[in-house]
């Protein structure tokens, strides 16, 4: 129960629709959770196969048009490259036996990416590289800046 003098600010926070920052489309707040998590056209998550952040709304793009689905790898087992986005399809259509199991070689190394079914599409996450070179980029900038000061303190 909310007293009636409180009702304003108990619907506002609790029950007025927001606004998306990124998408600028208007949700209830009962839903936003879901929204800013899986259904925001313009949120950041991360390509499956490059861990490049992108807003989802151009991810397929990103995946199948563009450069990221057409990137190949050797495979072992036929000697030929094939497309990230072909991976599954060539498995089961170019190394299965007669009877419908899958070939095996023990020179064969399919890194685990490639071969399970394409993921949902998930939230960003950071990624390693990009923390370590902000940290560098912040030691390079300290850095400039205790030389500036060193030098400007030395003219005095």
């Amino acid at each position: 129960m909310v007293p009636r003098k409180l009702m304003d600010e108990h619907y506002d926070e609790n029950h007025a629709p927001m606004n998306c920052a990124l998408c600028k489309e208007t949700i209830d707040r009962e839903s936003w959770d879901l929204h800013k998590s899986e259904k925001c056209p313009q949120r950041m998550v991360a390509c499956e196969y490059c861990e490049f952040e992108l807003p989802a709304i151009d991810l397929n793009e990103h995946q199948i048009q563009d450069v990221c689905g057409n990137r190949t790898e050797h495979c072992q087992t036929c000697r030929k490259y094939i497309r990230l986005r072909e991976w599954i399809g060539h498995e089961m259509q170019c190394h299965t036996n007669s009877n419908g199991s899958a070939e095996t070689s023990s020179a064969r190394t399919i890194p685990e990416r490639e071969v399970r079914p394409p993921a949902p599409v998930r939230p960003a996450r950071p990624a390693h590289g990009s923390q370590h070179k902000r940290l560098l980029f912040t030691i390079a900038v300290t850095g400039i800046a205790v030389m500036v000061g060193s030098i400007l303190f030395q003219r005095d």
